[in-house]
């Protein structure tokens, strides 16, 4: 009678465990799994003017195509945070051909550049230092907000390619825009707005800068 009694209880545990187990175990593999750890992807911008904005002076039409990684830093019921690297193989910029001539500067001629016309300028880069705060993770359209910093080394001097304008230059963005996932969120296209600033940094006397309103798509990989 008593091993029976000791056999139901051991039963009775063992059931208790299984299903303790199911009710912690499942929803934690779930949380180890969305959203996922990973993103590997492509996007791509363009530019087609860029505005006066601070002290930016160049008026160029500018664009990327680029690859992405991004890693999972912290996820909550309402928002994740993710780090992204940006590797940006092709950029590419049309921009005004200067040659020297005199300007009147303020009353006085003095030496400048004038534009005579347009080139395409041939470029490279990577943006190693990036944030990515995703809105409503649980949700297929997911609103976001993401900044990044990095450079560019173009074939000549961006945004204008005059006498003591640099080839290599720092690159920092803003960007909102909207992610839609499928169904297991293992796919998504991204939509955006970023407004990047390059310039050099006031490596040389002569720093041009300019502000770029770029519209952005892309499509991504999540494991």
């Amino acid at each position: 009678m008593a091993v029976s009694r000791s056999l139901a209880a051991a039963r009775c545990c063992a059931i208790l465990v299984a299903a303790c187990a199911s009710v912690l175990v499942v929803p934690l593999a779930r949380a180890q799994q969305f959203p996922p750890n990973n993103e590997f992807g492509v996007w791509g911008a363009y530019s087609v003017n860029s505005p006066d904005v601070y002290t930016s002076q160049g008026h160029i039409q500018f664009g990327v195509a680029a690859f992405r990684y991004g890693r999972l830093l912290h996820k909550s019921p309402f928002y994740t945070v993710e780090y992204t690297v940006d590797v940006e193989p092709v950029e590419v910029s049309r921009a005004n051909v200067y040659e020297s001539c005199e300007v009147l500067y303020h009353g006085v001629v003095q030496p400048g550049s004038c534009a005579i016309g347009k080139q395409w300028i041939y470029a490279g880069g990577l943006s190693p230092f990036g944030w990515k705060l995703n809105f409503r993770p649980q949700r297929q359209w997911q609103p976001f907000a993401a900044c990044s910093g990095g450079f560019v080394m173009s074939q000549k001097a961006i945004p204008e390619d005059i006498p003591k304008a640099t080839r290599f230059n720092f690159t920092g963005e803003i960007q909102l825009g909207v992610e839609h996932f499928n169904r297991k969120r293992t796919r998504a296209w991204i939509f955006s707005y970023k407004l990047q600033h390059i310039s050099n940094g006031f490596r040389s006397s002569v720093n041009p800068g300019v502000d770029l309103n770029m519209l952005a798509v892309g499509y991504s990989f999540f494991k």
